[in-house]
């Protein structure tokens, strides 16, 4: 027998709330005496302030991972998009130029034949919107004996 899951547009901390609130609604009646609904009330507040606060808790270290790897997610995107402009210059397209990125600083390494080659690789990277500094780690190639 298949079931039907009546409970999609309900979030888990939601269900959580109101079966505790149930059972503490339930347990409160089953007492006798004056003041029995005051006191279940309290118990109602009490039991879903507690649900809340265990409900969100797991959520901290979670919105962390997930900033941190959308930090990491940014910084291999800035590396992608500076090794493509690279590639895609004449004066560069055959250096061997390394991208690094963390927390939006770029670290250029690698071999370029120029001055002017090095200056235009260094450009291209402060030109990205996210680049918050460039660190220049590139070195020129000792033009060849024949």
């Amino acid at each position: 027998m298949k079931t039907k899951n009546t409970h999609k547009g309900t979030s888990l901390s939601d269900r959580v709330l109101v079966i505790l609130s149930i059972a503490t609604g339930l347990a409160g009646c089953a007492q006798d005496g004056p003041g029995r609904a005051e006191r279940t009330d309290r118990q109602i507040g009490q039991t879903a302030s507690r649900a809340g606060e265990t409900v969100q808790e797991p959520q901290r270290p979670l919105d962390e991972q997930t900033e941190k790897a959308s930090a990491h997610i940014n910084d291999a995107a800035i590396s992608n998009h500076i090794k493509n402009d690279l590639l895609n210059d004449p004066l560069l397209a055959l250096s061997n130029i390394n991208v690094t990125t963390t927390a939006g600083a770029v670290t250029l390494s690698g071999i370029v034949n120029s001055q002017q080659a090095m200056d235009r690789a260094v450009e291209i990277a402060r030109r990205h919107p996210d680049v918050k500094s460039v660190e220049n780690k590139l070195l020129i190639k000792a033009p060849s004996r024949i």
